[in-house]
């Protein structure tokens, strides 16, 4: 059986859905089925990707194709993969041109699958303008939520919930009167991981919490150098420190002398880094968005459920600190929460009995040509949104940075007024 996936490549990536392919690609090989990736290569020249090295090195084919900044072209660059190598399943992430590719092999027969990763509008997106079902294709979905979501909003029945299931370490989480550790892992990004809040709450943690709590943010992105000013004006650069991003085998050494991770995401799926943290047992502190995430945390079993109020979210992990038969509760359910539903084996079992279903339906008629079935100017503006030319003052980098001082500036105003709020009688 052959299965080709399509991501992307960049030397700073540390995203969930990263980690979670590497893992699959390399277990779907160890079972025996021929692996290869066509990969938008992001990174400078010379530059390898943690994602290239760790498939080149589990034996996987890489194809890697640079931008265009055409849609057209890295639309038909990834049709040029599939009619190359030729598999019977396909698996794209992440990128539009990788999606639409897929539903125009659909259409010639090879079957793929959309893997909805988080509440993403990127994702709802090619559901619009691409629905899998009359373009070859399947649904995994990560959570119930997002299922639940999807039967609402669109006619697509052929839907199934797969999660992106960890490893389970030995060792665990300790608790202690002498610190309290507490990480964050993901990208800095205002855009949907909110880097603001993370930053601000755990300010306001380390300064109530008399020198016993300590943070450790593990991640890089657009916001990584407002939140370092954040921490340096607040005088707590020994407290608060920032990692950037780290290899597994650190990662997971971090987790297991940690107490508690922090998340107040705007929208999240299943993270793969909340389920790593539990399945280590360390207590999630974690915002109650509409997600996978309450499927998981339950308030004051598993964790800890907050709202978007950094001092509510600084509170609770005050709470944990100060608590420690709560935090061993809290522990061990997360702990054996994960490893009973949420073990890398079973789910991507799970996997491979989809794929070699698929494999039985697989027809395809090479050589896949053109733009059959897809009308690009038919698509969802937000699937052609990076293709778009841009002024000066429109660049991402700018609009990043305005993105956070915004968010930052509101933050305050809503501090503010619950002071004052809590200030009358």
């Amino acid at each position: 059986m052959r299965i080709a996936f399509a991501h992307y490549s960049s030397s700073d990536d540390i995203s969930g859905v990263t980690s979670w392919l590497i893992q699959l690609a390399l277990y779907l090989k160890g079972e025996g089925c021929s692996v290869a990736i066509v990969l938008m290569d992001l990174c400078e020249p010379g530059d390898s990707s943690p994602l290239e090295l760790a498939l080149r090195q589990g034996g996987i084919e890489i194809f890697k194709s640079p931008p265009t900044g055409s849609l057209r072209k890295d639309v038909d660059a990834t049709l040029a993969f599939l009619n190359a190598w030729r598999p019977d399943v396909f698996l794209p992430q992440c990128k539009p041109h990788h999606y639409i590719a897929a539903a125009i092999a659909g259409r010639a027969g090879l079957p793929w699958v959309f893997t909805i990763q988080s509440d993403d509008p990127d994702y709802w997106a090619v559901i619009d303008s691409l629905p899998p079902s009359r373009h070859g294709g399947c649904i995994v979905a990560v959570s119930r939520h997002i299922k639940a979501t999807l039967e609402e909003r669109a006619d697509e029945i052929n839907c199934m919930v797969i999660p992106p299931g960890v490893a389970i370490p030995s060792a665990t989480a300790q608790g202690t009167r002498e610190s309290f550790e507490v990480i964050y892992c993901g990208r800095l990004w205002e855009h949907q991981k909110r880097a603001s809040l993370v930053t601000e709450t755990l300010i306001q943690a380390c300064r109530r919490g008399e020198g016993r709590i300590h943070a450790t943010v593990i991640g890089d992105g657009y916001s990584r150098e407002a939140c370092e000013q954040m921490v340096r004006e607040a005088d707590l650069g020994e407290r608060i420190q920032f990692s950037g991003r780290l290899s597994s085998d650190d990662l997971q050494n971090v987790l297991i002398h940690s107490q508690a991770i922090l998340l107040m995401s705007d929208f999240e799926g299943l993270p793969v880094a909340l389920l790593m943290a539990m399945a280590a047992g360390v207590v999630p502190v974690v915002r109650a968005i509409p997600s996978g995430i309450p499927e998981v945390v339950h308030h004051g079993q598993t964790g800890l459920l907050v709202n978007d109020d950094p001092a509510q979210a600084a509170e609770a992990l005050l709470q944990l600190a100060a608590d420690p038969p709560l935090w061993t509760r809290c522990s061990t359910a997360a702990r054996a929460l994960v490893r009973d539903h949420y073990g890398e084996k079973a789910c991507h079992q799970q996997w491979l009995a989809l794929v070699r279903q698929l494999q039985a339906t697989s027809k395809p008629t090479f050589p896949i040509k053109g733009l059959h079935g897809v009308r690009l100017s038919k698509l969802s503006p937000l699937l052609k949104a990076g293709y778009r030319r841009r002024r000066p003052w429109q660049s991402l980098r700018l609009r990043q940075r305005l993105s956070t001082r915004l968010a930052k500036l509101k933050g305050l105003v809503k501090e503010q007024l619950n002071q004052r709020t809590s200030a009358k009688p």
